[in-house]
């Protein structure tokens, strides 16, 4: 499907969502639902969901998730017809509501935050025929998914709050200057040396949490090639694997590491590495995530990095688990 460049013909414009929409925010909201890593697709009739719109939203959300040994898709997209939208499903979570209206003579996007429910986002878009609705929804699909991935980690974070473990957020204030919601479960492996490993493991599978800061030179510390150097060294030193001379590295031959710029990261900038680590010397894997940023408490430079070992099982969230994780970062 083409990305839009440039639509003269027809002004796209965001405003707060009307007539049912246009209810005032309250200061409670009901507890958001759906399923994890779900969004909800709001159309008409059944030909939309299986024509032209309903293949745009599913081949841009149902891609598979990059860095995951199985093949996972990204998002579940999930099917209503309007007449069904009751007050129930109104409170999904990640919300599209499509509309086609034949005399239109301008597409119209209409969204909300926290519409009926918290946490959510409500979008609504309307055209007056699907090719051109499609035309607007590649030019919002990024945005989409950015803020349905950020309330995917605001729904763990709420069930994570009450457990945090509040040894390991000292632990981590007194060490680095900052905190991160720790969920119980997790203990440390290793702190020393601006390096520490927090580890949860369970019957059949284990989680990890890695930070560790080095003083800042300059830009390049952000490169591709100096962020893996730096992640290879101190897993090889801190990380070893169940065998003598076994440790843990990253994947730079079947899954490569990628990068991605993330101007919101609670570090106000940090670079993002997705991937899948291995055991050198032994038949271990996963995914993982990594954040890269500078310490504004101490000026170094500083990796959190999150980790999944589950073989042959499904992670696509429970690396959002760990994702959030890192995510609740606060200096």
């Amino acid at each position: 499907m083409k990305k839009i460049h440039i639509f003269a013909l027809i002004i796209a414009f965001t405003v707060v969502l009307p007539s049912c929409f246009n209810k005032k925010a309250e200061n409670r909201k009901d507890r958001s639902v759906g399923g994890t890593s779900e969004i909800l697709f709001v159309t008409q009739n059944d030909e939309q969901w299986n024509g032209v719109m309903g293949q745009a939203v599913r081949d841009f959300f149902e891609e598979e998730q990059y860095g995951l040994p199985q093949p996972e898709k990204t998002f579940r997209v999930a099917h209503l017809n309007v007449n069904a939208l009751n007050d129930m499903f109104k409170k999904h979570r990640n919300l599209i509501i499509g509309e086609i209206v034949p005399d239109l003579p301008n597409p119209i996007i209409e969204s909300q935050d926290d519409w009926t429910s918290a946490p959510q986002y409500a979008m609504r878009i309307k055209a007056r025929d699907a090719e051109s609705w499609v035309k607007v929804f590649d030019g919002k699909k990024d945005e989409l998914k950015a803020v349905f991935a950020k309330n995917e980690r605001a729904r763990f974070i709420d069930f994570f709050r009450p457990m945090a473990n509040a040894q390991i957020m000292e632990t981590l204030r007194n060490t680095y200057g900052f905190t991160m919601t720790v969920p119980d479960g997790y203990y440390t492996a290793v702190n020393k040396d601006y390096f520490t490993w927090l580890r949860r493991e369970e019957a059949d599978k284990s989680f990890g949490l890695i930070i560790w800061q080095l003083p800042y030179k300059d830009t390049d510390d952000f490169s591709d090639v100096k962020i893996i150097k730096r992640c290879d060294s101190v897993m090889k030193k801190y990380i070893p694997g169940p065998a003598d001379g076994s440790f843990m590295t990253l994947d730079k031959e079947f899954v490569k590491p990628v990068f991605s710029v993330v101007p919101d990261f609670p570090a106000l900038y940090a670079v993002e590495m997705r991937g899948m680590w291995k055991t050198e010397g032994e038949f271990m894997a996963g995914p993982y995530v990594a954040y890269t940023f500078v310490n504004p408490q101490s000026n170094r430079i500083t990796t959190a990095m999150g980790f999944i070992y589950y073989p042959n099982k499904a992670k696509r969230d429970l690396l959002r688990q760990v994702e959030t994780v890192l995510w609740s970062l606060k200096f």
